[in-house]
């Protein structure tokens, strides 16, 4: 099960217009020359541009592209409202942020080599507006493949140029590397693409009309027959507004459009089931739950035997940036103890593709946003144009594929991080896994959840240490260590636990 973070409040559309983010970068001028060249005038939608340019020297980008198009181009200054048919630029020196329908400027607080403003734009248009659109353009280096993930998160389209086509393609590929790249076209047939699902986007408001309850049904069968994941008891609002997103991508005008589709091709089941599992995480995410885990939770875990090992599962780890963050935290407490015990942490997640990158440990460039200089010098090397987790963190954690609703839970574990992923279930599944933690979870251990969500229920399991920072510790006494999932008999969790991780 993939890392998610809650929902956002609307839709981009809602209030303002549809936004376009775009992101550029070396070689990037002529390929926004033709992406502007080939859109249309009037699609009611606002376009936000985002290239690198140099603090000192003022830019020419507003009338290169007002030469291209007959929509208002304009150097945001300070602050901007959105509107239908304009075009934004970013001014020397700042990074543009979204805030509700307004854009604003602000200074950099990262040294120059470390500035990311594509990815702050991504991230904020995500937490901010809800859907819209990303569009990756040429470009060096890897700004704009962690804010695509925040995009696609949170309903949004990613739209790419083909690398081959692309002046400097390193951008393009990073984006695409990540996975979640929907439309990837020269720059011309991109825009002509992208303006087809503006007007698809502003028919249907980015929602399924008129949902027929047996069609929707059927959509949820066929998915669990091609894939073998049922989401049948997911939220509602989540199944609907991923398969929304997918009737867009595919350009289906309504659910029957998008269920023959489904059926007639056969690798759309695993394009939706990969919208489901939409995997959006960086390290340190949430700074605050975490210091407080630093300072409350890990140096009771260090309290063990020399001999125990501590065992922390990560569940719903998607690309591992979690499942190392916690370890390199792990290994800063351990540094203060003249004994350490052994270190073991669990990664496990259902989508296997997010998998495979949490084990190969690469990570773009972009990191250094979440990470501090020091913790990069110990825990990365620089590969490339980005970063690796070096062998001695990656040899400290374990990831597999797991499906926490049906596989047995790992056990004797002193802390589970579970974060973000309870949002997406329904309440009878909520306490089903709360139920698995509570097993799993060694007497007093240790629980971690996301910002929009509780351990209360069912109730008695857990005690809260820390609510702002969502942090429980189990009220289990040692008695009950063999009851499972609100099972009245000791049941055998464990030993299919073992048989499952044999096999």
């Amino acid at each position: 099960m993939a890392k998610r973070k809650s929902e956002p409040a609307n839709n981009g559309h809602v209030g303002g217009p549809v936004v376009v983010a775009i992101g550029a970068s070396a070689g990037g001028v002529g390929a926004l020359q033709r992406f502007f060249a080939n859109i249309p005038d009037r699609t009611g939608a606002a376009y936000v541009v985002v290239v690198h340019l140099d603090p000192d020297r003022p830019s020419e980008l507003v009338p290169i592209l007002k030469a291209r198009t007959r929509m208002s181009v304009v150097q945001v200054q300070d602050h901007a409202k959105l509107e239908a048919d304009h075009v934004y630029v970013i001014p020397p020196g700042r990074l543009l942020q979204v805030v509700d329908h307004e854009l604003t400027a602000l200074p950099f607080t990262e040294p120059r080599g470390q500035r990311s403003p594509i990815d702050h734009l991504f991230r904020s248009l995500a937490e901010r507006l809800g859907d819209g659109f990303a569009v990756i353009l040429s470009g060096a280096g890897s700004d704009g493949a962690l804010g695509v993930r925040a995009v696609k998160e949170a309903g949004g389209i990613i739209l790419v140029q083909e690398p081959a086509e692309s002046e400097y393609p390193s951008m393009p590929r990073s984006a695409i590397a990540s996975g979640i790249a929907d439309v990837v076209l020269p720059v011309a047939d991109l825009a002509t693409r992208l303006g087809d699902l503006i007007r698809l986007k502003h028919s249907n408001g980015g929602a399924i009309p008129k949902v027929d309850e047996e069609l929707l049904r059927r959509v949820l069968a066929h998915l669990r027959v091609r894939t073998g994941h049922d989401f049948s008891k997911y939220k509602r609002s989540t199944v609907l507004r991923r398969i929304a997103r997918r009737m867009q991508v595919t350009r289906s005008d309504d659910l029957q459009t998008y269920y023959d589709h489904m059926r007639e091709n056969a690798e759309e089941a695993q394009a939706l089931l990969s919208d489901l599992l939409i995997s959006v995480t960086t390290f340190f995410r949430d700074g605050e739950a975490f210091e407080a885990l630093r300072k409350d939770v890990l140096p009771q875990l260090f309290e063990h035997e020399p001999t125990d090992p501590i065992r922390v599962w990560v569940s719903g780890c998607a690309t591992g940036e979690e499942a190392y963050t916690l370890a390199m935290l792990l290994m800063e407490e351990g540094g203060k103890h003249d004994l350490r015990p052994p270190i073991q942490v669990f990664g496990s997640d259902l989508d296997a593709r997010a998998l495979t990158v949490a084990r190969e440990g690469r990570y773009p460039a972009t990191i250094e946003a979440d990470v501090s200089e020091e913790r990069l010098r110990r825990f990365f090397t620089r590969e490339g144009d980005g970063y690796r987790v070096r062998q001695e963190l990656r040899d400290m954690v374990l990831f597999a594929l797991h499906d926490l609703l049906k596989d047995p839970p790992f056990s004797r574990v002193d802390l589970i991080s579970c974060r973000n992923v309870l949002i997406y279930l329904d309440r009878e599944l909520q306490e089903q896994v709360c139920s698995t933690f509570h097993y799993a979870l060694n007497p007093g251990g240790f629980l971690l959840l996301g910002s929009s969500e509780t351990a209360e229920n069912p109730p008695g399991l857990f005690r809260t240490i820390d609510r702002a920072a969502r942090l429980y510790q189990s009220t289990i006494p040692a008695t009950s260590r063999a009851r499972c999932r609100g099972c009245l008999v000791p049941c055998a969790c464990a030993s299919r636990w073992r048989s499952w991780r044999a096999a």
